[in-house]
Order: C-alpha cells, then structure tokens, then sequence
C-alpha cells in the first residue's frame, strides 16, 4: 500500500487541505457566529496542520 512515512505525509496534506477550505467555507456562512468563532478556530488548525505537514 506504501511506506508508512509516504502515507502519513499526505495524510498531514490533506488534513491541512481541510482545514484551509473549511477557512473559505466558514468564512462565506450565513451564520454570524460561526464566521466569527469556526473561521478563526479553523485558522488555527489550518495553521497547526500545516507545521506537522513541514
């Protein structure tokens, strides 16, 4: 299936994939709070992903 270093990187890829469309997502809701709280939060795990995936 592949070598478990190869896997787990993109794994940490297309977790951070994720989480930056989940920034765009959250930050076109209707919902007020959710852009006010989801998308910074999203932000946060976007940014904390992609330290792993470096």
């Amino acid at each position: 299936m592949g070598e478990p270093g190869i896997v787990a990187r993109v794994a940490t890829w297309v977790l951070f994939a994720y989480f930056a469309a989940g920034i765009l997502l959250n930050g076109f809701s209707r919902s007020r709070p959710e852009r006010h709280v989801m998308t910074p939060v999203t932000a946060v795990l976007a940014a904390c992903a992609f330290v792993v995936a470096l």
